[in-house]
């Protein structure tokens, strides 16, 4: 009898264990996703190169718009740098209509969690105070206002074609802010692609371009307007440089998230700040007032006076928020490249519209800078090839789970990214 009882008391102890396991499996399971969601099949790799691509194409796209727009601004009868640097920011609240959808649609799939069951935001790693994440939006919307400003003194003073050249100098800052920063790696193929992007900038500078609108301005007067823009334009690079930098390292170092919600809220903010800065230098400048009588002698009608000033400000939001997009799904650098890509599609589109001059140095930049691409993208390529290969070695070892970004195999301790 005590046999069967003790028999009986160790199987009802067993039965209590695995309750208890099967438990614990499952608070597991609710907190830890699955390793077979880490590995990256054929499917998810292409639908991860398809979304860069339409970021791609829509940053290559609104990019050259806004551009050729913000010249014809300036042709056709605009004159107010501060109202043309107020449309590349102050177009953020169209963004509020989709995170207002994206919070509507978060109410209403998200379950309402059990009592005792955990969330996987919740061991998330912890926001940044609200007071870091102010420190930081008022610093990139800072940086962002003075590079629209500068930008528009560039734009106005220089041909489309070179001022798009110019620009693509941006790539070379932001691979030393992001050099010292230590978030990029130099490689052979990757200083190649930033040593022939930055000369097909300042190839430029050895041949001025004066080509201009205003034909009542002297030599005298069309140079020094040359040197200005040039010298606007190439601090605006190195500011933009830098606020790609420092936006990559946001989100590395204290969002740790890349969620549309995320990214909307970092655009949404500094496109709020800049426009503030903006806003004060219209008033300050005493601009403002010219606006009207700018608007009623525009050489195209008050309506396209509106209606430019509206697609330039869609096009630019529609160009931040893919060019974040970059950022966030490979780099700071690569969405760099893309935007100096778009130097020769913005040069063929400003010799067909504003009939800008093809001269010999502009032909180079153009063979540079698409040298240039090809060569970071080849590096892009190896990369792949070299995350391939990891896998592999990966293939069968244990892998733990480390962050929405990877896993490390335990094996040879190898961090897949």
């Amino acid at each position: 009898m005590l046999a069967m009882g003790s028999s009986a008391q160790e199987k009802e102890l067993d039965i209590i264990i695995t309750q208890e396991e099967t438990e614990e499996m499952q608070n597991l399971e609710k907190i830890i996703v699955e390793p077979e969601s880490l590995i990256l099949t054929a499917g998810n790799k292409y639908k991860g190169w398809l979304e860069v691509g339409i970021h791609a194409f829509i940053v290559l796209a609104s990019q050259s718009v806004a551009t050729i727009l913000g010249k014809l601004y300036y042709d056709k009868g605009g004159n107010s740098t501060w109202l043309a640097s107020l449309t590349q920011t102050i177009g953020f609240p169209i963004l509020l209509i989709p995170m207002i959808i994206l919070n509507n649609d978060n109410k209403i799939k998200t379950p309402k969690l059990e009592e005792g069951m955990i969330s996987h935001n919740d061991v998330d790693v912890k926001s940044p105070s609200v007071k870091v994440l102010l420190s930081i939006y008022v610093f990139l919307g800072f940086l962002l206002g003075v590079g629209c400003v500068l930008y528009s003194k560039g734009l106005l003073y220089l041909p489309t074609s070179t001022f798009s050249l110019i620009s693509a100098s941006q790539l070379g800052f932001n691979v030393l802010f992001s050099l010292f920063m230590r978030l990029q790696k130099i490689t052979l193929f990757v200083s190649n692609s930033i040593v022939l992007l930055t000369i097909s900038s300042v190839l430029l500078a050895l041949q001025p371009d004066h080509d201009s609108s205003n034909k009542t301005e002297s030599s005298s007067q069309l140079k020094h307007h040359y040197v200005i823009g040039f010298v606007f334009t190439l601090i605006a690079s190195a500011g933009f440089g830098l606020l790609l930098a420092t936006t990559e390292l946001m989100f590395r170092k204290f969002l740790k998230k890349n969620s549309l919600k995320e990214n909307m809220d970092v655009i949404i903010c500094q496109s709020f700040f800049a426009t503030c800065l903006i806003l004060i230098g219209l008033f300050v400048s005493g601009e403002w007032r010219n606006l009207k009588v700018e608007m009623q002698d525009f050489e195209l009608g008050k309506l396209s006076y509106v209606m430019i000033l509206f697609w330039i400000s869609l096009c630019w939001q529609l160009y931040s928020y893919s060019l974040l997009g970059l950022i966030m799904k490979v780099s700071a650098v690569f969405a760099n490249v893309i935007t100096s890509l778009g130097a020769p599609l913005i040069q063929i589109l400003a010799v067909i519209i504003f009939h800008d001059k093809m001269s010999g140095v502009k032909a180079i930049s153009i063979v540079l800078a698409i040298w240039g691409f090809s060569s970071y993208a080849y590096q892009q390529y190896l990369d792949e090839q070299k995350h391939k290969a990891e896998l592999s070695i990966c293939n069968g070892a244990s892998e733990e789970f480390v962050g929405e970004s990877g896993f490390t195999c335990k094996e040879n301790s190898t961090v897949i990214s």
